[in-house]
């Protein structure tokens, strides 16, 4: 006698919760689907995306004033203070613009 009363309890308690938690879920969903709840998700992820660009152009940046550089002493256009064609026996020619 327990057992069919207790089993049909089992079910009717497991339904129950299978309907709040589904509720619950389609009540968030239709929340984030709102116009208010969109703007929030696109703010959110928006910002996110935004700031990766913004390092992404900080470090092409850097990248590029040190391959500017690299350029510059390669073709003689920027000479190191260390190596400054000035000092020493006069035998190396000063870098010149081309």
């Amino acid at each position: 006698m327990f057992t069919g009363t207790v089993r049909r309890l089992f079910w009717v308690s497991m339904g129950a919760t299978a309907g709040v938690l589904v509720f619950r879920k389609l009540t968030a969903t239709a929340k984030e689907l709102t116009p208010a709840g969109l703007a929030d998700r696109a703010a959110v992820s928006g910002g996110g995306l935004l700031d990766s660009v913004k390092e992404f152009f900080e470090d092409v940046r850097e990248r590029a004033h040190d391959r500017e550089e690299e350029l510059n002493v390669a073709l003689g256009i920027d000479v190191p203070a260390d190596d400054d064609p000035k000092k020493g026996d006069g035998s190396s020619k000063e870098a010149r613009a081309i």
